[in-house]
């Protein structure tokens, strides 16, 4: 995700981005994004989260807040990806997914491209960009895991079942 200077200019410091991801749902990304984030910001950092989970973000839902627009938007050309971007507690910058668009679910790659190309603009304004993805493996997944500089998974162990023994 990172850009190459030019011209021999000097490189704008960008942000550190993290991709939170798991194999699995219900493991807790989407917690671990918001108090990271959070406490991130409380450390004196400048933190954007992005929503990467397109067919049902909900840190907007987790967060409190109510998103007028939605990266739904931003992929059907109505608005940017600056212009989409809300203020969330303790000074938070989030970029709001889409809930229940299937659309959003089946990005093409140029349609990924572009969003990157436009989040790539605003990484000069952040510390630390964290990227809470779906669950899964879904090429929208791995596309957001591959873009960033670092993945951080998050697993939870599931019981396993054993039958139960006969009396």
């Amino acid at each position: 995700m990172r850009s190459k200077p030019g011209n021999g200019a000097s490189p704008k410091p960008q942000a550190r981005v993290i991709a939170i991801t798991s194999g699995k749902g219900g493991v807790g990304k989407t917690n671990i994004v918001a108090n990271l984030g959070y406490a991130l910001c409380k450390a004196g950092k400048r933190v954007l989260i992005f929503d990467a989970d397109l067919g049902l973000g909900n840190l907007d839902v987790l967060l409190g807040l109510t998103p007028r627009y939605n990266l739904s938007h931003v992929v059907e050309g109505v608005k940017t990806l600056p212009e989409i971007v809300i203020n969330g507690p303790g000074n938070l910058k989030i970029l709001p997914a889409s809930s229940g668009i299937q659309e959003m679910t089946r990005l093409t790659f140029f349609q990924k491209l572009e969003i990157f190309n436009e989040l790539n603009a605003l990484l000069c304004n952040y510390d630390i960009v964290l990227i809470d993805t779906a669950a899964g493996i879904s090429s929208n997944v791995l596309y957001f895991n591959t873009s960033a500089d670092e993945i951080m998974v998050v697993v939870t162990p599931e019981p396993h079942r054993s039958p139960m023994p006969t009396p």
